[in-house]
């Protein structure tokens, strides 16, 4: 299922453009070829990753880093949707209500992919639901008081997309962290990739959905935040 999930996530960036054809031969070949290989890297025992004590609980790395950078990566060789960038033609987007109707099924679906990552009915697979719950909530708030210190405005999409950074970043570390850490980790994906989705506009990409910022953003923050708990420092004695 995460094999599945991935590729799709990277496809996000080409929405409104791209032929049906090609686009399930990258998801193929892609899935075999770079999501296969991170994946052993990551979670078999004898994985260099794994092998060097790398913690990702459910797909950081596998899933939402490496569909980042996809994303970006498809999105520039299929080039910018026809007018994208000319002020006659307005890219925002147009049906609020499917955006956050899809935000609710993402969210939901989210407790399967980080509790389920337990692989039981456990403490830990509750502590993943709660950290993941309480992550994507203050993400949402986080995305959007960024959003009003430089618009002046609130915005149902803002915190949507903030939801889904804060549900990306906890994600390699909901089965390690405990709850107050979620705060820690929807605070700083909202603030890193809220600033990341300016990135398309410097690269001169046409990222449709923001995958990029989100998720390949959002990934590399949650695994930074990950270490931190485990770290051979002072801060691992107060968190443990």
């Amino acid at each position: 299922m995460f094999a599945a999930i991935t590729p799709a996530l990277a496809i996000g960036a080409a929405a409104e453009r791209g032929r049906m054809l090609p686009c399930v031969v990258f998801i193929f070949v892609w899935a075999t070829l770079v999501y296969d290989p991170i994946a052993c890297w990551t979670w078999n025992p004898n994985g260099w990753v794994a092998q060097m004590g790398g913690l990702d609980f459910a797909g950081g790395t596998p899933v939402h880093i490496s569909s980042g950078a996809a994303a970006l990566a498809y999105a520039m060789m299929l080039g910018k949707r026809h007018g994208h960038g000319t002020p006659e033609l307005n890219y925002r987007p147009h049906n609020v209500t499917h955006v956050i109707i899809g935000t609710v099924f993402l969210w939901f679906g989210w407790f399967g992919f980080n509790g389920g990552s337990a692989v039981g009915s456990n403490l830990r697979a509750t502590m993943a639901c709660v950290v993941t719950n309480l992550a994507a909530s203050v993400g949402g708030f986080t995305w959007v008081l960024v959003d009003y210190r430089l618009e002046r405005k609130w915005s149902a999409v803002g915190w949507c997309s903030g939801a889904i950074a804060g549900l990306v970043a906890i994600t390699p570390g909901s089965g390690f962290v405990p709850s107050w850490a979620a705060v820690v980790f929807g605070v700083c994906a909202g603030i890193a990739c809220n600033y990341a989705t300016k990135m398309k506009f410097l690269l001169g990409i046409d990222d449709s959905l923001d995958i990029f910022a989100v998720h390949a953003i959002g990934g590399a923050v949650g695994n930074l935040l990950t270490y931190l708990p485990f770290s051979p420092s002072p801060l691992s004695e107060v968190i443990r």
